[in-house]
């Protein structure tokens, strides 16, 4: 139980580490910075596209629109030509007004009125039917037909002048009053309210149901008083202007249709699409010079393209479903989900390329760092790199070069520790015995009175105590200064007068901690080396100063001084890595060196300064502590 519960929290753990490793990291950013970069181009691309292709076919639109426009305004302005010449027509003002001489005068009359209408004013064969309803004497009705009909009414009665049509034709003062396209305004019963002249025979045809285009004028006397004596109502045939509104291409859901400033819509290509409409519920700006919008109409998505008409207040007015306007866009967006969706699936695959690629050196990095923890500091990463993986490699070589280092130091110094211990352990097994026997012969040289003697047995019984110090790597620095001054003791008797000591110290110093193996050396690389083979007398100065927490331990003396070329060779045992080592000539400087990096660190040992025939100054600087 405990093993597969171990297993499965070990599993576990490599499967939460695999889920957010950085190659996934890596997979999950590429692939959804990549898609959704995709997405909105895709989207906005669509969108810009959709909105160029609604502008373009919308323009389009309009301009057939406008074309069919003026098609239709030509064929409008001349319908008002036409009526131009029937109201100023003086032989129709008098059958209007019944100023006939005579009975043959009337005949004559009224054959030129119907002369005039079929071959002047219906030269374009356009006419389904044209009224003339005159207010004083007669009205004229002219239908064309299998033979076209000609025929004299009474004056209008007010069946017919209470019409609201028949009312805004008169009050528009001559002006051509509109009507579109609608079945006959006398289509039913009106005719019924128009009584024939008794004792003359007329043709009567009833007129046609299907629709016509009408529009109206007042006729006014303009040979007289300028009064308005009738109204003449104009029904043209409307196929010129349906086949002009067919012609404008709305795909087969779209239509095309005239609308008047009421908004009532006053013509369409044919009867069902004018009764699938109805009244016109949108309200377009009178002013508009036309344009495009898109809008809701009863419920749909519609574009709508108007202009306006040659007729003041009209607008002809073209529409259709939206998505039939745009179908181009409808495909454009097809094509983009499926560009977006292969170019996710290349994302992808590019996204599983780039992670397996930026995992490769993390994981050549993590399993070099796994063989460091485990011990193995002798690893390093070959390979080169010119990016941030190589600056990783490079520091962590370095990292694992230094921390072999430290712990060959570290090692290297227990070793050195081990071994001083031992030795002083050996030293004092018999230190007591030593130092009794050194008394013993100090009092005997005393008694027989044999100074030197006894002045080499007491420094150097002082010099052995001191330097064991049971052991303590460490005396504060009045200790060391006694040491140096009992080794010096022992050296005066041996060389007599051969060299004068001067030694300062500063007395602030004197409770602080220092190394006690690190100053002796340096006062016996000065006897041996600089001052024993100078000729003539010799001078030693020790000096122990403070500059600021540092102790500055200087020996300087005016010997033989140091070959430039010897110097050079103990700078660079100095400078050198290894801890110990060196030739007999550098042996103690560099056991110095070793001890003062290892007890406090890089950038302390003993600076040299000498010149043949000169002297030589050995400088050394370390931390002060307690």
């Amino acid at each position: 139980m405990g093993l597969r519960h171990l297993t499965t929290g070990m599993f576990g753990k490599r499967s939460r580490y695999r889920l957010w490793s950085f190659g996934y990291k890596m997979f999950v950013l590429y692939v959804v910075s990549m898609t959704v970069s995709v997405s909105l181009i895709g989207y906005f691309s669509y969108r810009k596209s959709t909105e160029i292709i609604e502008m373009k076919v919308g323009q389009i639109a309009l301009e057939t629109i406008q074309q069919a426009d003026k098609r239709i305004d030509s064929i409008l302005a001349e319908y008002q030509n036409r009526s131009q010449l029937l109201l100023g027509y003086k032989p129709l003002h008098k059958g209007i007004m019944d100023a006939f001489k005579d009975n043959y005068d009337r005949i004559q009359t009224n054959a030129d009125i119907d002369n005039f209408i079929s071959t002047t004013i219906n030269a374009e064969n356009d006419i389904a039917r044209l009224y003339v309803f005159g207010e004083k004497a007669n009205s004229y009705r002219y239908a064309e037909s299998e033979n076209s009909a000609f025929a004299v009414w009474p004056a209008v009665g007010p069946e017919i002048a209470g019409q609201d049509w028949y009312r805004d034709i008169a009050a528009a003062g001559g002006r051509v009053v509109w009507l579109g396209i609608r079945p006959s305004v006398l289509h039913g019963n009106a005719l019924s309210s128009i009584a024939e002249p008794a004792g003359e025979k007329r043709e009567r045809s009833r007129p046609e149901a299907s629709p016509v285009f009408a529009f109206g004028r007042a006729i006014k006397d303009v040979y007289g008083t300028n009064e308005t004596i009738g109204v003449a109502l104009f029904e043209m045939k409307p196929d010129r202007i349906r086949d002009i509104l067919g012609q404008v291409d709305f795909h087969s859901s779209g239509v095309t249709f005239m609308v008047d400033g009421a908004g009532r819509i006053v013509g369409t290509p044919d009867d069902d699409r004018l009764a699938g409409i109805g009244t016109f519920e949108l309200s377009l700006p009178a002013a508009s010079p036309g344009g495009m919008m898109r809008t809701s109409y009863k419920g749909h998505d519609t574009v709508l393209v108007h202009d306006p008409m040659y007729i003041e207040g009209w607008k002809l007015v073209g529409m259709a479903p939206a998505d039939h306007f745009i179908r181009d866009s409808l495909e454009i967006r097809g094509f983009t989900v499926v560009l977006a969706a292969s170019l996710v699936f290349v994302a992808v695959a590019l996204a599983l390329v780039a992670s397996s690629r930026m995992s490769k050196p993390v994981r050549r990095l993590m399993q070099a760092m796994k063989r460091a923890r485990e011990g193995d500091f002798q690893v390093q990463i070959g390979e080169r790199r010119r990016d941030e993986f190589g600056v990783l490699y490079d520091s962590f070589n370095l990292m694992v070069s230094r921390i072999k280092s430290l712990i060959d130091e570290l090692y290297i110094q227990r070793l050195l520790q081990t071994e001083l211990q031992l030795k002083m352990m050996a030293s004092q097994i018999n230190a007591h015995f030593l130092y009794n026997t050194l008394d013993s012969i100090h009092w005997i040289s005393r008694i027989y009175k044999v100074d030197e003697i006894s002045t080499m047995i007491f420094g150097l019984s002082n010099y052995l105590r001191i330097s064991l110090s049971e052991g303590k790597p460490e005396v504060t620095v009045r200790e060391a200064v006694q040491l140096i001054d009992s080794y010096l003791s022992i050296q005066q008797v041996r060389y007599q007068d051969r060299f004068t000591v001067r030694m300062s110290v500063d007395e602030t110093l004197s409770d602080y901690s220092v190394l006690k193996n690190i100053f002796q050396p340096i006062v016996e690389n000065a006897i041996y080396h600089g001052l024993e083979t100078k000729k003539g007398k010799g001078e030693l100065a020790i000096r122990w100063m403070r500059e600021d927490d540092r102790l500055v331990y200087e020996v300087a003396d005016n010997g033989v001084g140091i070959e430039p070329a010897k110097l050079a060779e103990i700078r660079e045992s100095l400078g050198s890595p290894e801890l110990i080592g060196g030739d007999e000539g550098c042996f103690a400087l560099k056991n110095i060196h070793s001890q003062l990096k290892l007890a406090y660190g890089e950038g302390h040992g003993p600076h040299i300064e000498s010149e043949r025939g000169t002297g030589t100054v050995v400088r050394l600087t370390v931390p002060l502590r307690k």
